[in-house]
């Protein structure tokens, strides 16, 4: 069984790597569903059946705040502004394995920016996307 840790993880915009991205995480795709009403009397289990179309899922990253990346985390902020669609931001797990919003999706930035700076410590940023039309797909099974 392969164990992957995250020290060759990083966040790509189109092919700029995203300056100092520490962490990044995937809620992953949720299916609702919903249970058939049940009437006085009967016995068994409930009966769940698919409730609506599937959730693409939202993601969040965020590192070290570098206020002169120009390519990734100060585009990525007017893209939020903006409420562009992303086709083009990839989450690394490795140099060959990555995560990407599936054919015909898209990935709306809906936090950015999210700047703490302490006294004694390095400023962070943090960002958020909501994933919509389709799954996020992974691509490569490097190590």
């Amino acid at each position: 069984m392969s164990k992957i840790t995250g020290i060759n993880g990083k966040v790509m915009y189109g092919s700029v790597t995203v300056a100092n991205q520490v962490s990044w995480s995937m809620s992953g795709f949720t299916m609702p569903v919903t249970s058939a009403p049940t009437a006085f009397g009967d016995s068994g289990t409930k009966v769940y059946e698919v409730a609506e179309l599937g959730e693409g899922g939202t993601l969040e990253f965020n590192g070290n705040y570098d206020p002169g990346d120009a390519g990734g985390q100060l585009v990525l902020s007017s893209v939020c502004q903006l409420g562009s669609h992303l086709t083009n931001l990839y989450l690394y797990v490795n140099t060959n394995t990555y995560w990407a919003v599936g054919s015909g999706g898209y990935i709306i930035v809906t936090k950015a920016d999210a700047i703490t700076l302490p006294r004694n410590n390095f400023g962070t940023i943090s960002f958020s996307g909501q994933v919509s039309t389709a799954a996020m797909t992974q691509t490569g099974t490097g190590t």
